[in-house]
């Protein structure tokens, strides 16, 4: 600093004379600091907008597609909701509907039947023609008449009421019968009922069938048109998609954790324990491969069971072909199930030969001896859970496939959301920016305050108002 001085005994003067000098370099210098400054507020504030237009027009793009993507996969959705309730019809009007003309013609053959047999049944006893007149006749004879006549009279009497007695009887013959068969006809009347009553229910369970692939439908031509109403409700199921699989998931990681801890310290009986992979023991990479080959081998199951879509090749293999891809995936988690099951029961004697090792070590020759049924209990307890934990682990495929379906829409929302947000930012030091590089030049000019008074009592000028506005405009 003292090298400055222009008089090193005297500071304060050698300070006083290089701030007067300042000053009368800053004021010569003064129009084109000016110009420096406002370049530079143009230059920031246009670099600022550009960003921040670039940052807008990716985003929209990034949000455009993002629309795409969420429409394509409602679309697909919904075709596959709308044909999956076709199938279900098919099948309803196949197995259930399929013999319904058979049995409408089988109800009215019976109906008639039936119909006509209480039209018989309902009819009335027939009187024997002229013999009631007769009767009537004779009866009214008077008592004094003709002997033969008379007797002759009585015995027609006698054979007419015995005709009636004899007609009447075999009507009700005749109607007993018919109420026999009527009575024998009630099974097949409660039968036929209860075959009408699942066809009604058959067209019932058809018609909220056709309700549902309305409302499907209905979703469909809404995705089609691409109503914002459609994709925000398909955005936000893709949201709750993804959070679920991520817990989902989570829970499995967990579960990988705990199965790769139960198999790590036992294949290390199993492996050379001197050699290394990449740092780690030779051990825990075989644990860890144990780990991952179960849920690939569930992946592939899942896959041959249609659950999940990872492979679409696979897709297009015979059904024959698929069906021994299933076999032998299934297989190896059954080998590797039992395989984590031995090894869990391993895992636990070497547990208790390492305790008894040390307790030996240790000095210590009298143990307590633990009930022999209750021993067993942390060992069985290890085996299930080693044979249980490759299963559960197969079931990864669902989560991981869902996340990964619904995680382009969530990286595209937040990376038009971050891109909108640089932007907003960038627009603010952009105008931060101009009116920094302004306060600035008045700060130069406050420094300069003192010439620039000179110069305006020297010259006789008003300061003016306009020339800073000016001067604020980049």
């Amino acid at each position: 600093m003292e090298s400055l001085y222009l008089w090193p005994a005297r500071p304060a003067a050698s300070l006083l004379a290089l701030w007067l000098l300042s000053q009368l370099f800053c004021w010569a210098a003064r129009a084109p600091v000016h110009r420096a400054f406002r370049a530079l507020g143009r230059v920031l504030a246009g670099a600022f907008r550009i960003t921040a237009r670039w940052c807008k027009s990716v985003s929209v793009s990034i949000a455009k597609r993002d629309r795409e993507m969420v429409l394509e996969m409602g679309k697909g959705d919904a075709e596959s909701k709308v044909a999956r309730e076709f199938r279900r019809v098919e099948v309803t009007f196949a197995k259930e509907l399929g013999r319904y003309p058979e049995l409408h013609r089988k109800m009215d053959d019976l109906t008639a039947r039936i119909d006509a047999d209480y039209k018989e049944c309902g009819n009335a006893a027939p009187t024997p023609p002229g013999w009631a007149e007769a009767t009537a006749a004779v009866a009214k004879m008077p008592q004094n008449a003709d002997n033969v006549v008379k007797k002759v009279l009585e015995e027609i009497h006698n054979t007419a009421k015995s005709g009636e007695k004899k007609a009447l009887q075999e009507y009700r013959d005749s109607t007993a019968k018919r109420h026999k068969i009527l009575n024998g006809m009630a099974p097949m009347l409660k039968e036929l009922k209860d075959n009408a009553a699942d066809a009604g229910k058959s067209v019932a369970a058809a018609l909220e069938t056709t309700k549902r692939i309305d409302a499907h439908m209905t979703t469909y031509e809404q995705i089609r048109k691409g109503e914002d109403k459609a994709v925000r409700a398909m955005g936000w199921q893709s949201t709750q998609l993804f959070v679920a699989s991520l817990l989902v998931l989570g829970v499995a990681i967990g579960g990988a954790f705990v199965n790769f801890n139960l198999i790590a310290l036992p294949m290390s009986e199993l492996v050379p324990a001197g050699s290394r992979i990449g740092g780690m023991p030779v051990s825990t990479v075989a644990a860890l491969v144990v780990v991952l080959m179960e849920v690939a081998a569930g992946i592939f199951a899942m896959e041959m069971l249609g659950i999940t879509s990872f492979f679409p090749k696979l897709d297009l293999l015979p059904a024959s072909r698929r069906r021994i891809i299933l076999a032998v995936a299934v297989g190896g988690l059954l080998l590797l199930a039992c395989i984590e099951c031995s090894l869990a029961v391993l895992r636990e004697q070497l547990v208790e030969s390492a305790t008894a090792l040390k307790q030996s070590l240790a000095g210590v020759h009298e143990k307590a001896v633990a009930d022999p049924a209750a021993s067993r209990i942390p060992v069985v307890g290890q085996a299930v859970l080693g044979f249980i934990l490759p299963w559960i682990l197969a079931m990864v495929a669902v989560p991981l496939e869902t996340l990964i379906a619904t995680g382009g829409h969530i990286f595209l929302t937040l990376t038009a959301g971050v891109l909108a947000l640089v932007g907003t930012g960038a627009r603010l030091l952009g105008h931060a920016s101009r009116y920094l590089v302004e306060g600035a030049r008045h700060l130069y000019d406050i420094y300069i305050v003192l010439p620039l008074q000179i110069e305006r009592l020297a010259t006789g000028a008003r300061p003016s108002i306009s020339t800073a506005k000016q001067g604020a405009r980049p």
